[in-house]
């Protein structure tokens, strides 16, 4: 038995559902995945998960698509299924999306925020102050966001900040303990803002905070992957346009 299914298995018995269900299955990969069970471009044999797990292989390989569709797993022909990985350019265009549509939401959001809401996210970063666990402090995160975006009221949005966020979520989760001092801090800073009344302001330090986020990553790509994280590799000897 492999660490890694000794580890899904334990994640597994503590996670409750229908142990049959594609759903809950994927809940399991998913989360094995943001934990580094199941690393950037790690097979998933899927004989010894379907085993480890105790369900048959058509739940587990609908559990799998449903993680394609997130951009988690992707099926290599008969080579069967891996854990995608995340290119720099990827990281980039990711959060500049996510910075299009929080923005977005923030100046729809702003005029309909109350003091609850100001008050729910207080409690809320104070709970990530003092939260160890990081899948904890990633859940934290993202509810301090909806939070603030809630007055929106924009489901389909809100899903798709979530998509794109599961996407960059497990890198994240690798490097969380260099980058979340200064995360909290800018977190304050947002929350300051709209507690303040400023729109501008609470726009433009949530930018800042996004944009931070997305240098960080990038920078922790580059250190940690090295150069074969590109995917467009060396321009070296190229002209730009051919």
């Amino acid at each position: 038995m492999t660490k890694e299914m000794e580890a899904l298995e334990e994640l597994a018995a503590n996670m409750s559902g229908d142990s049959s269900a594609p759903y809950h299955i994927a809940n399991i990969l998913r989360e094995a995945i943001y934990r580094g069970i199941f690393t950037e471009g790690s097979p998933l044999h899927q004989a010894q998960i379907a085993l480890k797990l105790g369900v048959s292989p058509i739940p587990l390989r609908e559990a799998l698509r449903l993680l394609e569709t997130e951009g988690l797993v992707e099926f290599q022909g008969y080579r069967g299924a891996f854990v995608t990985e995340l290119s720099l350019e990827e990281a980039r265009e990711l959060y500049e999306m996510i910075s299009a549509l929080e923005t977005n939401l923030m100046r729809i959001a702003f005029p309909g925020i109350t003091r609850r809401i100001v008050e729910e996210a207080r409690n809320v970063l104070d709970m990530m102050e003092k939260e160890a666990d990081c899948i904890r402090w990633r859940d934290l995160n993202f509810l301090f966001h909806a939070l603030l975006y809630e007055p929106a009221d924009r489901p389909l949005t809100v899903d798709m900040i979530a998509r794109l966020r599961q996407k960059t979520d497990r890198n994240i989760r690798a490097h969380l303990d260099s980058m979340r001092k200064e995360s909290e801090k800018q977190h304050r800073e947002i929350l300051d803002a709209v507690a303040a009344g400023d729109l501008e302001a609470s726009v433009a330090a949530l930018k800042k905070h996004l944009e931070y986020t997305s240098r960080d990553l990038q920078s922790w790509m580059r250190s940690e992957k090295g150069p074969k994280n590109s995917r467009l590799g060396s321009t070296s000897g190229r002209h730009l346009r051919e």
